[in-house]
Formats: C-alpha cells, sequence, structure tokens
C-alpha cells in the first residue's frame, strides 16, 4: 500500500508516496514558471534555463553534475512545459541524498557560464531546426499559434532563432532570480523512502529559504461568439511532401472545471485507442491514415481537446470529412452505454497499471500539488470518473465540438485557399 504526505519546509512544498516495496526512489523538483511567463522580447527563457541548470554550478563543473548521478547508477532529465520546468532523477532508494543535493544544487546555485551560454544556445537553435524538420513535431506549434494566437501559449517553448539571440546571461539570470526563488516549488518523491527521509535529505542540502508571491501568468482570454475560429485563424503550411499531417483544436474549460472529467471520456471514446470512434472509422474502415489521435490539454484557465492525423495529401478532403462526421455523429447522439462502461474501465485499469511504477507516483504528487495544492488519492480520482453519465459525455460534446469552436492547422502540399475552403467555417 503506497503511503502519501505533504508537508512543507523553507517554502518548498515536499510531497511523497512511500513504496516500501520497491527498491528506487523517483524524486523531482518542480518549479512553476514555464514559457507562459515568459515576455514577447525574451520567450524561450525557462527552456533556455533547464538547458543551463545542467552546465554547471558553484559546487561542480558541467561533467561532474552527470558523472555522480550516472557513475552512481541514476538517471537525471529535465522538461519544460507552457506552466512549469521539472529536474527529476531515478536510481536506486540510497541513493536519494544525492539526488536531492544535486537537483538543489542546479536549481538554485547554478553558475550561468558565458562560454556554456554560447554552447547551448546553438544546442537549441539546432533543437528548433530539428522539431521544425518533423512536420508531426511542428504542427504541434501552428495549431497552438491557431489557439492562443498571440499569447504567450501560443509560443513555442524553446523560442525561436530570434528570441535566443535576446537572452544573455542578465536576461538569464534576471528570470532565474524572478522565478526560481518564490514560494511554491514542489519536491516530489517516490519510492523506497519515507517522508521523514526526504524531510531530513531536503535540511542538508543547500536549498535557500523560498518566499514572496509568485506572479500569475497572462490569463487568455477566449474569443466568443463569431470570433471564436475565423479564417483568419487557420495555419498552414506549405511544404512538398508526400503527406498532409492535419491537426484540430476545439477550446474547452481549464483544469479546475468539472468538466474535465466527462472530457477524459470524450477524448478516450473519440481518439485514444484501437477501439476509439476516428480509429476504427479513419483508419480501420475507410484506410485514410496510419494514425490518428486525440487528445487533451488543460491549463488552469483554459483549454484544448485535439486530434492530429497524417495522411496521403491526396486524400485530405475525404479525411475532414470523414473526421467531421464523427464529431457531428457524437455531439448530436451522444455514446452508448456500452462505450461509456468500457471508456471508464479502460481509463482506471490503466491509471492504476501506471501507478505502479515511481516515475508515475513522482509525476501524480507533484502534479497534484500544482494543480490541487493536495495530494489527491488516486482511488478518490477514479471513483470520479466512475460517476460521468452519458448525459455529461453528450452535453460537454456538445459544448465543445462545435464548427465554430474549431481551430485548424495542416503541413503538406497543400494551399492555404484549399485547406480554409476544407474546413468548416
Amino acid at each position: 500500500m503506497t503511503r502519501y504526505q505533504h508537508s512543507q519546509q523553507k517554502g518548498l512544498h515536499i510531497a511523497t508516496a512511500e513504496m516500501p516495496h520497491m527498491e528506487s526512489v523517483s524524486l523531482a523538483l518542480y518549479i512553476p514558471v514555464g514559457s507562459r511567463h515568459e515576455s514577447l522580447d525574451f520567450h524561450g527563457s525557462a527552456h533556455f534555463i533547464e538547458h543551463m541548470i545542467f552546465k554547471g554550478t558553484s559546487r561542480r563543473n558541467v561533467r561532474e553534475l552527470t558523472i555522480e548521478i550516472e557513475g552512481n547508477g541514476g538517471t537525471i532529465n529535465a522538461y519544460t512545459t507552457e506552466d512549469l520546468t521539472c529536474i527529476e532523477a531515478r536510481g536506486p532508494a540510497e541513493l536519494l541524498d544525492l539526488f536531492s543535493d544535486i537537483l538543489c544544487d542546479m536549481a538554485w546555485h547554478s553558475s550561468f557560464p558565458v562560454e556554456e551560454i554560447t554552447r547551448e544556445r546553438e544546442v537549441i537553435e539546432e533543437e528548433i531546426t530539428m522539431y521544425y524538420e518533423n512536420p508531426g513535431e511542428h504542427i504541434e506549434d501552428l495549431l497552438s499559434k491557431a489557439l492562443w494566437k498571440n499569447h504567450p501559449l501560443g509560443r513555442p517553448i524553446t523560442g525561436t532563432h530570434s528570441s535566443l539571440a535576446a537572452l544573455q546571461r542578465p536576461e538569464l539570470l534576471d528570470f532565474h532570480r524572478e522565478h526560481y526563488f518564490q514560494s511554491g516549488a514542489i519536491l516530489a518523491a517516490a519510492g523506497a523512502v519515507s517522508h521523514q527521509q526526504v524531510l531530513a535529505s531536503i535540511a542538508r542540502t543547500q536549498c535557500p529559504q523560498l518566499s514572496g508571491t509568485r506572479q500569475c501568468a497572462e490569463p487568455f482570454t477566449r474569443p466568443q461568439g463569431t470570433q471564436i475560429a475565423t479564417a483568419a485563424d487557420i495555419q498552414t503550411e506549405y511544404r512538398k511532401l508526400d503527406q498532409a499531417h492535419l491537426a484540430l483544436g476545439f477550446y474547452c474549460e481549464g483544469e479546475h472545471s468539472s468538466q474535465r472529467h466527462s472530457l477524459r471520456i470524450l477524448s478516450l471514446i473519440l481518439g485514444e485507442t484501437m477501439s476509439s470512434r476516428l480509429f476504427q472509422e479513419v483508419r480501420e474502415k475507410r484506410g485514410l491514415c496510419y494514425n490518428i489521435q486525440s487528445d487533451y490539454e488543460l491549463f488552469e484557465d483554459v483549454g484544448s481537446l485535439q486530434i492530429h492525423a497524417g495522411m496521403d495529401a491526396t486524400r485530405l478532403p475525404e479525411a475532414l470529412d470523414a473526421i467531421q462526421n464523427v464529431l457531428t455523429d457524437i455531439a448530436q447522439n451522444g455514446i452508448s452505454q456500452q462505450e461509456l462502461d468500457q471508456a471508464i474501465r479502460y481509463a482506471t485499469a490503466q491509471h492504476r497499471i501506471s501507478l505502479e511504477g515511481t516515475e508515475a507516483q513522482m509525476a501524480w504528487i507533484g502534479e497534484s500539488i500544482l494543480t490541487h495544492k493536495t495530494i489527491v488519492p488516486p482511488r478518490d480520482a477514479r471513483d470520479i470518473l466512475r460517476q460521468v453519465s452519458r448525459a455529461d459525455v453528450l452535453q460537454t460534446a456538445q459544448t465543445i465540438l462545435k464548427s465554430n469552436n474549431q481551430l485548424s492547422a495542416c503541413i503538406g502540399p497543400i494551399e492555404h485557399a484549399k485547406f480554409q475552403d476544407m474546413v468548416p467555417s
């Protein structure tokens, strides 16, 4: 039985999932700052800093940081999203003190060497080029631009070649000081460690006293009425490819909405599995594409339901019609009881299976604190999902799956005007 605990120390939230039957520990430090907290002139700052915290501290050089982790049998990684920056490590449970010390050292005592900034800027520029040259990845940036327009959510997390040029050491240090030392950061640990062990481990680190009120990110104001999805919002990029890459997005409410539970079921039934409606209709029945899927993304103030697919460019009109028919049917007629029961069984079973590992438990407790300020017991979350009704899913589908709520993006050998004629208006 996993035991959950949550307390605060030095302005840092400490959340633990004690799993005595495991031999490992997963530890993550969540700093609640991401790309949506950046200004236009210096966007890409959060991601750049995520790279720079691996480039040396006041106590360790760039090589020593990774050697200390990997040389003792552990792994370390980091990532940046719109909302947060995360540094995570995993390894044998006896490495808890080492992980705590290194993660805190990286987050709060990085040295930002000038020569490393110059070198890492070039690395990130290569990362930007890599994503751009992969249309399956770049389509996500185009859809974000369609959905979030000129808001920070609509900008690439990596920044751009031009914005990177503006990021020098003073700008990175300012952003780091402004966002990393405010209260609200979370240390999440899961595995064969106790809450008291983690508290004692953090007390032995050079974790600073975090204080101050964290700045709220710029809220996104959803367009209303006929202004929700206009022809000007459609994003296309012409490329001489055999395939067309398609992305559709629909505004929905944010992560605190009660709608999120029925949205989970709606997305599952639409396109998250091989038995989903989109997969069965568009791929299995019509053979229009190899892969089609749905997913959703929730922020504090807003969210989106998304559909992604790739197909032979000549079959794009047929694929769009097939997708729209599925969306129209589910919004008009809802789902069957059999579909609902199957989706709930699948969601709850996959949730249970995923939480057998320390990494998933670590992410669960960390994201629970970020979103709800407390650890949500997984059993409670599954019980809430089981209460979703067919009427709930129908209402969510009718609210979201409307043509004037649909944003579109396409990459491939399709002219903008031609694609614009294909999508509903």
